[in-house]
């Protein structure tokens, strides 16, 4: 694998037309395991519910009759029934795992230091945030004509049929126990401080998971500590890193509950954009499934409007599109097994302005937004309606790998089976998604890959 990994570092301008100001964040008594109970803490926290898949639930369920995904993935049975299913099951899960005291509630209000030891690319980093509460608004959509506007940004468009199921899991057990990943401005570090402060305690929770990421919680709990957060928030916005549908379930569920003030908050992982553990990876697009595909013709629409280089090995590839990255342009790479790996790098922005002439300049310049307009949509005619069929899960015509660990060769693999070809993708850089988000328009689904994921089951919280 390249070197495709973007530092997340932002020096943050304002002037005085453009003031974004938090929600306001507050403490919560969250639910935790209790390791006496549970046992190894390891074998109950698991990864957020969207990359457990097939046999990892039962897989992570086979660790231990407490473990999270018991309840964040229970699964469907033939003879469920509205009243009797995978959602209340896991409701009944939490109910009686609360009941015998194998999840206790803490005393103290508490915010919750969330750091992650890792390692990327042989480089090791640290990523530090906090777990609380933020008051929930509607994602901001246009700014005021005047003063400051509290507001959350998302900067994706999300997978709609993706949602339905986090709402009824909320439904049935008016909890969260995902978290929410979002990022903050705070290039003094004034949160950071109180964090840092807390870390020389020693760990509520620690564990090391499967991928050698080491994760650690500690509490924050002081009266002074926890005031000293919830006042330095009071005047910063947040960008949604991870976590979109998520979000759009809690609105739902507090438009539903209306007279349930605790339905009114969510618990999420605030991170520092400022963090230099906070780092981005590329996520490819694998094409499949179109009725008519020409190898042929798409090099001669690419050549077109690109720059079109060939090599005999994926880690050229890579390192061209790397060397293009660092020019600050727009490069992708191809794979169709043909015998070649492509690089293609725009060398005319202006036919974007004619594919996308009703967006901002900062999204028409995507490299996303470039690769879903001019690529997928105009040469293959894989519009957005299209895009919709794919998930993180496979199907439809567009498939989204991850650029981790073996997940390019295993798309390479895949393009010399059933599917037709594999988009490679330099990452997203964190000046571009908050850049887009401030414009209040959404980037293309899964522009961005925030790792390492933020893992469930630490902190829970309990609606009622």
């Amino acid at each position: 694998m390249p070197a495709a990994i973007e530092s997340l570092k932002l020096a943050l301008s304002r002037d005085s037309k453009e003031v974004f100001k938090v929600v306001r964040v507050k403490p919560f008594r969250a639910f935790r395991y209790d390791e006496s109970k549970v046992g190894d803490l390891s074998k109950v926290v698991t990864p957020p519910y969207d990359i457990i898949k097939g046999a990892k639930v039962d897989e992570l369920q086979g660790l231990s009759e407490h473990n999270i995904a018991w309840i964040i993935k229970n699964k469907p049975r033939d003879d469920d029934t509205p009243e009797s299913n995978q959602y209340t099951r896991a409701r009944d899960f939490l109910n009686k795992w609360v009941d015998d005291n194998s999840l206790k509630q803490d005393e103290k209000e508490s915010f919750y230091v969330y750091g992650q030891d890792f390692e990327v690319e042989g480089k090791k980093l640290f990523r530090f945030g906090f777990i609380g509460l933020i008051e929930l608004e509607d994602f901001a959509s246009e700014a005021p004509s005047s003063g400051s506007f509290a507001g959350v940004l998302q900067h994706e468009e999300t997978l709609p049929k993706d949602i339905v199921d986090r709402l009824s899991l909320c439904r049935s057990s008016m909890a969260n126990f995902g978290q929410i990943f979002v990022i903050y401005p705070d290039k003094e570090g004034s949160v950071d401080a109180v964090l840092e402060k807390n870390m020389k305690k020693g760990p509520v929770a620690d564990i090391t998971d499967t991928a050698g990421v080491r994760h650690r919680i500690w509490a924050v709990d002081d009266e002074a500590d926890v005031k000293a957060v919830s006042a330095n928030m009071a005047d910063k916005y947040i960008i949604i890193a991870d976590g979109h549908h998520r979000y759009k379930t809690a609105l739902q569920l507090s438009t539903d509950n209306p007279d349930l003030e605790s339905a009114k908050y969510r618990m999420l992982t605030f991170v520092n954009i400022s963090n230099p553990g906070l780092v981005v990876l590329p996520t490819h697009r694998l094409v499949q499934n179109l009725e008519v595909f020409s190898k042929e013709k798409l090099l001669e629409d690419i050549k077109g409007y690109f720059d079109l280089e060939i090599f005999d090995n994926k880690d050229d590839m890579f390192n061209h599109m790397d060397k293009m990255f660092t020019q600050n342009k727009h490069s992708f790479g191809l794979f169709m097994d043909d015998g070649n790996y492509y690089t293609f790098t725009l060398n005319d922005m202006k036919i974007m302005d004619s594919l996308l002439g009703d967006k901002s300049p900062e999204l028409r310049s995507l490299d996303v937004a470039i690769l879903h307009a001019l690529i997928l949509d105009k040469m293959l005619g894989i519009d957005k309606e299209k895009l919709l069929q794919g998930t993180m899960k496979g199907g439809g015509f567009v498939s989204y790998i991850k650029g981790i660990g073996d997940a390019v060769d295993e798309s390479i693999k895949t393009v010399k089976g059933p599917s037709q070809a594999v988009f490679f993708m330099n990452p997203t850089r964190i000046e571009e998604v908050e850049a887009v988000s401030k414009n209040f328009e959404c980037m293309p689904q899964k522009s961005t890959f925030f790792h390492p994921k933020i893992w469930t089951g630490f902190t829970i919280n309990k609606l009622r």
